[in-house]
């Protein structure tokens, strides 16, 4: 399975709420009039977020976002007809460029690792996840990047405390490549990151009170073992998840 991440923000003049209002109630009910050969779509309403670290004058990361799009498919072939067929680029390219910036989109292609599934809610109130763009580090290649999160992932979770005790759930995205044409669909340019975690929280105050610290121990870890990702170039996205199908 392939999950298809875009990080968008609103076009100028245009307001977070009636972003969020267009994106949830016009283009959301478009694309499930007809989901072609997309798994599942997620939208991800940004209500927060942070960049760079702590001290650094210089962050290196374009961090604004309105929200997170998460579109599943099968395999390559099928992301590949459904962002060439027709109702994509005559119904929903259309609309999305209503509200999409599309210059400052980001987009990246990935395979999901459920390594703490996530919690399935039954009180019909949105997941609260935190979106973890990762940037590894320039001298390392991709595998040993994700490899050395994981890895320190689990070590900070494994430490207890609060910032691991609440973490409801963990997905790490992998980058994968060979979807440069089908990215450009969102605008922009094709990110380049190791790929993104989603933290769940039970609560838009755990995440807000708990990420920043879990972030730090994570950076810890990264600076302790050489260093397997760029913090100046990476950024968290506070979120509520929407299922539109």
């Amino acid at each position: 399975m392939l999950t298809l991440i875009a990080a968008i923000r609103r076009k100028p003049g245009m307001t977070h709420s009636a972003f969020l209002r267009h994106l949830h109630h016009v283009h959301g009910p478009l694309s499930a009039a007809n989901p072609l050969l997309i798994r599942s779509y997620v939208q991800n309403h940004v209500f927060d977020a942070s960049f760079g670290v702590e001290g650094d004058p210089a962050h290196l990361t374009t961090f604004g976002r309105d929200s997170v799009t998460e579109l599943r498919f099968d395999d390559m072939g099928a992301l590949a007809a459904t962002m060439s067929h027709p109702y994509s680029r005559e119904v929903i390219g259309p609309d999305g460029a209503r509200f999409n910036d599309l210059p400052s989109a980001l987009a990246l292609l990935t395979r999901s690792e459920g390594l703490v599934p996530p919690p399935v809610s039954g009180t019909g109130t949105a997941p609260v996840k935190v979106l973890h763009f990762v940037r590894g580090a320039a001298q390392l290649a991709q595998d040993d990047v994700v490899d050395r999160w994981q890895t320190a992932h689990e070590q900070v979770i494994a430490e207890g405390g609060p910032q691991a005790g609440t973490v409801r759930g963990w997905v790490q995205h992998r980058q994968v490549p060979g979807a440069e044409g089908a990215l450009r669909y969102f605008g922009g340019t094709v990110a380049v990151y190791a790929g993104v975690s989603a933290l769940y929280y039970g609560s838009e105050e755990e995440a807000l009170a708990h990420f920043p610290s879990y972030e730090r121990s994570l950076r810890e870890r990264s600076d302790g073992t050489g260093r397997f990702w760029d913090p100046s170039r990476s950024f968290a996205l506070y979120s509520r998840e929407v299922t539109i199908f």
